[in-house]
């Protein structure tokens, strides 16, 4: 009897006492870099050895939380002006590294490594930084805790390495390119993610939980940012373009000028408020849209991809039903900034081979940001000119756009 009691309290005392759990570390410290990195995919630069490690890297597919197959480690550091990142992606077969060449933002089935910032920290939007082996560059713009926008293309840099350990990847992000508020201290979210495709593997720091809703709001924290500078508050962008060309008139060959003059305009109202303005501005550096057969009664929705439209273009992203509107793989919803400047929409009646592809647009101003309560504010107007065909005929008349 005295043994079966001793064996009971020693049961209740076990259940009783707390068990230690290691609770995983979802924060991490930048060190201050005391000047610019050799950007040569090395970790050479005395301040890395400075920095501390992330190497708490988890699975999260195919197997969630399980441990990785390959070792990942980072280290982060920052000046007054950019954000450093230094990967280390360790591999046991360096031989079976999938690198593969592709145009920018053309991800392939290549290892690669995604470095993503949530600058204003609200766990709502942010950045992507993807960069595979072969130094082949990807970013997105995140809007409402998750959903990318592959159109929006910052000015960053990175360096990669393949040697027998694996190979790195050494990050230049210029806080230029991101959106936040300024301060003494600034605290930024951060997500690291590795894919490795021949094992169909995503290894994240944080984890990444698929059973979990959302996907910034998992991002954990970096933090020691201190006293950063105010990105530039003004930027203009001036242009000129002239046209020479040859066309037939009543004395034969004769030649045709025309020059264009026009500008874009980007303004810091305050550090979490930008206006964007543009005059008569010039697209023709934007990439052609691909070549679509429509056999339907149906309109085709084209990507945006023009720069004035793509900045802060997930405040205006509102998608309709996707099974009875569209496809919501376009992108399309309740407003579709390609109609601004489209092809005129008579031209199929009253025009002919002279007649111009696009409306023009006379100017366009954008207002995007959020106020420091956390509201997010979009507005947009825009005006095009009328566009005329043979015999004076309109084709697509004067119209102003405004979108809040």
């Amino acid at each position: 009897m005295t043994a079966l009691v001793g064996i009971l309290l020693a049961l209740q005392a076990q259940s009783t006492t707390p068990t230690s759990i290691a609770t995983p570390v979802r924060s991490v410290a930048a060190v201050e870099a005391p000047a610019p990195p050799v950007l040569d995919g090395l970790d050479t630069d005395a301040f890395w050895q400075t920095a501390p490690v992330i190497s708490e890297f988890l699975e999260a597919r195919p197997t969630e939380g399980a441990a990785p197959k390959q070792r990942t480690e980072a280290r982060i550091a920052y000046d007054e002006h950019n954000v450093y990142v230094f990967v280390r992606m360790y591999d046991t077969h360096p031989d079976s590294i999938i690198s593969l060449l592709s145009r920018r933002d053309n991800q392939t089935n290549s290892d690669n490594i995604q470095v993503m910032l949530d600058s204003y920290h609200d766990k709502r939007t942010g950045y992507e930084f993807v960069v595979n082996p072969a130094g082949v560059k990807s970013d997105y713009a995140v809007y409402s805790d998750g959903n990318e926008d592959g159109a929006w293309d910052g000015i960053w840099e990175v360096a990669t390495t393949v040697d027998s350990l694996g190979w790195t990847a050494e990050y230049k992000i210029p806080l230029s390119q991101l959106r936040f508020s300024p301060g003494g201290t600034n605290t930024f979210g951060i997500m690291l993610w590795r894919n490795i495709p021949r094992y169909n593997s995503q290894v994240t720091w944080p984890l990444y939980r698929q059973s979990q809703s959302g996907f910034v709001s998992q991002w954990g924290d970096l933090t020691g940012l201190t006293n950063l500078a105010n990105p530039r508050k003004v930027e203009i962008t001036p242009y000129l373009v002239t046209q020479n060309e040859p066309k037939l008139g009543a004395n034969g060959l004769e030649r045709h000028q025309a020059i264009n003059v026009g500008g874009d305009l980007k303004y810091g109202i305050s550090s979490n408020l930008t206006l964007n303005a543009t005059v008569n501005p010039d697209f023709g550096q934007v990439e052609a849209d691909p070549a679509v057969l429509n056999l339907s009664a149906f309109e085709t929705f084209f990507n945006e991809r023009r720069p004035f439209f793509v900045e802060g273009k997930g405040l205006f992203q509102f998608r309709l039903n996707c099974f009875i509107v569209n496809d919501c793989s376009t992108g399309e919803g309740l407003f579709y900034s390609r109609r601004i400047g489209r092809s005129p929409t008579l031209s199929g009646f009253y025009g002919d081979a002279s007649s111009p592809l696009a409306t023009t647009i006379i100017g366009a101003a954008k207002v995007t940001g959020r106020t420091p309560g956390g509201f997010s504010l979009g507005v947009i107007d825009a005006v095009t000119d009328r566009e005329n065909g043979p015999n004076d005929e309109t084709l697509e008349p004067a119209t102003n756009y405004a979108v809040v």
